[in-house]
């Protein structure tokens, strides 16, 4: 199976992307999945495509210092930042180099699978979740979101114009990459093929929020595959570029701070 390449980062992207998106965008969102998964102490937990492994980390406070928990991802350099912050935190976490077609886990070896913004970029959507179902135990959960269209995410939406005429349609297609699976019914039937009963299937809104709007916007494009390219424009370029970005925020940027709508469907699927 091909690896995901629509959405890398690496070199100091990756802690970039740890101190700038993971506090505003997926910290909330894990939460959420994690609310909804309802884990006890003893549970294991698995985070597939994990990033730099926010819900893992997070899941670890839930389940319990002596449970198994286990990040998964492709990207050394993501799970090089997920390995440095659980060691900071205290938890011992198993980060794992793999690719969620392929996943080196027995039948049955978790309780639940989170996935969070990852199935989008998953060249084999079907192989992956077939994957996640196998490696859950028979009382098993797995509980993913994706994020929903572009119009529906301010964030995304108003990336695209610019990154196409600043960096080029690349840089772009990366940002349309993260609102791609946006259909419902297609989620449904991936995940029904893939073997889950019991699927639900709920459109969810978070309101994200960032004291500072110029230095989220700054943030934000430093750590998207779109920040090498950004780096080496000219710095009244770049300025321009960044002031467009938050410009498109509208009327969710109040001159300081960022409140602005984050919706995805939240998936809830039983083996």
């Amino acid at each position: 199976m091909e690896a995901n390449s629509k959405w890398q980062v690496s070199g100091g992207v990756a802690e970039r992307y740890e101190e700038n998106l993971v506090p505003v965008i997926f910290i909330p969102w894990a939460q959420e999945l994690l609310n909804r998964a309802e884990l006890i102490v003893g549970e294991a937990v698995l985070d597939a495509a994990c990033g730099t492994g926010i819900v893992a980390r997070l899941a670890s406070d839930r389940v319990g210092p002596d449970a198994k928990v286990v990040g998964a991802d492709i990207n050394a350099g993501m799970l090089n930042v997920a390995k440095s912050k659980s060691e900071e935190e205290g938890k011992l976490i198993d980060w794992v180099e793999a690719d969620v077609g392929d996943l080196p886990f027995g039948d049955a070896s978790f309780d639940a699978v989170f996935c969070q913004q990852g199935l989008q970029f998953f060249p084999d959507k079907l192989s992956a979740l077939k994957e996640f179902r196998r490696v859950l135990s028979l009382d098993g959960r797995c509980v993913i979101c994706v994020a929903q269209s572009l119009e529906h995410n301010p964030l995304m939406n108003g990336q695209i114009e610019i990154l196409t005429r600043y960096i080029g349609e690349d840089a772009a297609n990366a940002i349309r990459a993260v609102c791609s699976l946006s259909d419902s019914s297609m989620i449904h039937d991936l995940f029904a093929q893939a073997g889950f009963s019991k699927i639900d299937i709920e459109s969810v809104t978070l309101t994200l929020r960032h004291s500072d709007g110029k230095a989220f916007v700054a943030g934000t494009m430093s750590s998207t595959p779109a920040a090498d390219a950004i780096s080496i424009l000219p710095e009244e370029t770049r300025q321009e570029l960044l002031q467009e970005f938050l410009n498109t925020f509208g009327s969710y940027y109040d001159g300081h701070a960022l409140a602005f709508p984050h919706v995805s469907h939240v998936v809830h699927a039983r083996v």
